[in-house]
């Protein structure tokens, strides 16, 4: 039972520390200065009359739920879009209703597994909270391995619409190319955007509707490019070219900036996790021998206070050594 105990504490630990990395993830692309900058060059790129919020009748309307009536008091919460706008970036065949009823399935079980094997009401309420955000965690993973790939993909994108553009097509067909010839995920993102086109939506607005759904800074960069030739005139075959040269300068230099800094890296994780491995190894050579700290109340103060400055210092040491090119 002990040995069984801890392994859930090391469990839960380790969800903390991704709950927390993902958290700070989602902020850094969304809500922090930068993001917000590009939002407001976009913003500032678009006409009036295509940025208001009347929606094309012709287009389909995303379902939060699968039943009219939960569909409906999702869409009176502030919250909620902002959660099926990472769905979309995630790639997610669900949607948010489902989602919520994922979460709240694993909540449920969380609290009933903590109530049976977690002494206190603290870490009973901590294993429902970190059951109920696993589904929301897992989405968030699969939000960045698409969000990687499409950045691996976009400097071929920018060059095929350079090409496409030379051999004298319009940029809707070129649009229409990219999403017929690309691979996945890339593809998906320029075929809604060729779609809203033909449906009637103006070109800027459906640019503009792209940088919106793949918070990406080298996807904003050719979106204003391209919102920018609009107004300006200019060669856009060239400008694509260029754009697709610079982004792929600045993977190879993320690349190197990613070799030099693992031993940073690597000494942050082993920093991370020599105070839950000394643990695992205490409790297996001496059994007993941590029993105090989490049967004796200021033991499990003691203990919540190093969870809490264990994950501080992580945060400290991964701002350290993340170094963005």
């Amino acid at each position: 039972m002990d040995s069984l105990f801890y392994g859930v504490s090391v469990l839960i630990f380790l969800a903390v520390a991704l709950a927390v990395d993902t958290l700070w993830e989602w902020w850094a692309s969304t809500r922090s200065k930068a993001a917000r900058r590009f939002q407001r060059r976009i913003h500032a790129m678009t006409d009036n009359q295509d940025s208001s919020d009347k929606r094309i009748s012709l287009l389909k309307e995303r379902k939060l739920a699968d039943s009219a009536a939960w569909d409906q008091t999702l869409r009176k919460m502030p919250w909620v879009e902002s959660l099926d706008i990472q769905l979309q970036q995630a790639g997610s065949a669900s949607n948010v209703g489902r989602l919520l009823m994922m979460s709240a399935v694993t909540g449920s079980l969380g609290l009933l597994s903590g109530a049976w094997l977690l002494p206190g009401l603290f870490f009973m309420l901590l294993a429902g909270f970190i059951s109920a955000i696993t589904p929301y965690l897992l989405v968030m993973r699969q939000r960045t391995q698409r969000l990687e790939k499409m950045q691996l993909q976009l400097p071929e994108a920018a060059d095929l619409i350079a090409r496409s553009l030379r051999a004298g097509h319009a940029l809707p067909s070129t649009l229409q190319m990219v999403a017929d010839e690309m691979p996945e995920p890339i593809c998906s993102e320029f075929r809604i955007v060729s779609d809203e086109i033909s449906y009637g939506m103006g070109l800027q607005q459906a640019m503009q509707r792209l940088a919106e759904r793949v918070p990406m800074d080298d996807l904003r960069f050719l979106v204003i490019a391209v919102l920018i030739q609009r107004e300006t005139g200019g060669n856009l075959a060239d400008l694509m070219s260029n754009l697709a040269t610079l982004i792929r300068e600045r993977l190879k230099l993320l690349g190197q900036v990613r070799s030099l800094s693992a031993e940073g890296r690597l000494s942050g994780w082993i920093l991370f996790t020599l105070p839950i491995a000394m643990g695992l190894l205490l409790s297996v050579l001496n059994p007993g021998y941590l029993n105090g700290l989490f049967e004796d109340k200021d033991g499990k103060l003691l203990l919540m206070i190093a969870v809490v400055v264990q994950l501080l210092g992580g945060l400290w040491m991964r701002s350290i050594v993340r170094i963005r090119a």
